[in-house]
């Protein structure tokens, strides 16, 4: 940020530089303009994906037609087993009664909020070539690890190179926002980390004992 009062102390003439009224006059002002650059900077910065916050994310929400609060997207902690979304074994969470929903709508943080409007941005702006799917998936899963195979009649497989957390796998549910041609399906999503059991010539494939299966859903 600009030092207005160094700035203007500097284009002051020698005959005037030891004017102690004018520096206190210079002072004053350039505190108001320092707020005018700040308020400029903010503007020129804040008002993008990765650096805005708060009510500038709601304002490129609105431009992009993608609100912040979800219905039904984050999965409650109860007691359960193994596969199930979000559960915990003896002692670790309660029993869910049985009228008790299971789900809970959010409003959502500024970090998955941005997830969210890079996913609608990269839809609004596709072609949906290849390239424009993978790519978007990179960014939104913040990972350069991204499967995308042909499964036949119009049909896709998705894998995404990291662990997602369970909340994360029902937001995906939520997004609707994969970057695909109109009339192709996707048939599943998996993750892996690192390497995944596969074939020969395949990406970040092992063979057996070498690698897990990757884990789909």
């Amino acid at each position: 940020m600009i030092d207005r009062y160094e700035r203007m102390i500097k284009h002051l003439l020698a005959q005037f530089f030891n004017t102690e009224i004018l520096k206190a006059m210079f002072y004053a002002v350039s505190e108001e303009l320092a707020e005018i650059d700040v308020a400029l900077d903010d503007l020129q910065n804040k008002r993008w994906i990765d650096t805005g916050e708060g009510v500038q994310l709601d304002g490129i929400g609105q431009i992009v037609s993608r609100d912040r609060n979800l219905t039904n997207t984050i999965a409650l902690s109860f007691f359960g087993f193994e596969g199930q979304l979000n559960t915990k074994g003896f002692g670790q969470a309660r029993f869910k009664s049985y009228d008790e929903p299971y789900l809970a709508s959010m409003k959502l943080s500024d970090t998955e909020y941005r997830m969210f409007l890079w996913a609608k941005v990269f839809k609004n702006n596709t072609f949906a070539y290849g390239n424009d799917t993978l790519r978007s998936l990179q960014y939104i899963f913040n990972t350069k690890n991204i499967l995308i195979q042909n499964a036949g009649n119009a049909k896709i497989n998705i894998g995404i190179g990291r662990k997602l957390t369970d909340n994360e796998k029902l937001l995906l549910g939520q997004m609707e926002l994969f970057v695909k041609p109109a009339g192709v399906g996707l048939i599943f999503l998996s993750e892996f980390e690192g390497y995944v059991f596969g074939f020969e010539g395949q990406m970040y494939a092992k063979g057996f004992g070498q690698a897990p299966f990757a884990s789909a859903f």
